[in-house]
């Protein structure tokens, strides 16, 4: 695996024990670039927008308070 920057993973308590973990990537129009690194081990549902009670905030006035939602379905798949 080749790492292009380097960040923080969520913490895996038990050796054996998987870690689900999502990196999102936020570019900005002055060049700067912004890491979520977002553990989705108990997360079920992911808001991604401006509103102020998002996860992942994006402050861009183009997007919208509740811009999308990642969602956990029963069978742990992920659906946007």
């Amino acid at each position: 695996m080749l790492n292009i920057i380097e960040y923080d993973t969520p913490f895996q308590e038990y050796e054996d024990e998987p870690i689900y973990y999502i990196v999102l990537e936020s570019i900005s129009s002055n060049t700067s670039k912004v890491i979520h690194v977002i553990n989705m081990g108990n997360t079920q549902k992911l808001y991604i927008g401006r509103g102020h009670d998002a996860h992942v905030r994006v402050t861009d006035i183009s997007v919208s308070r509740v811009h999308a939602i990642l969602s956990k379905t029963a069978q742990g798949y992920y659906s946007l």
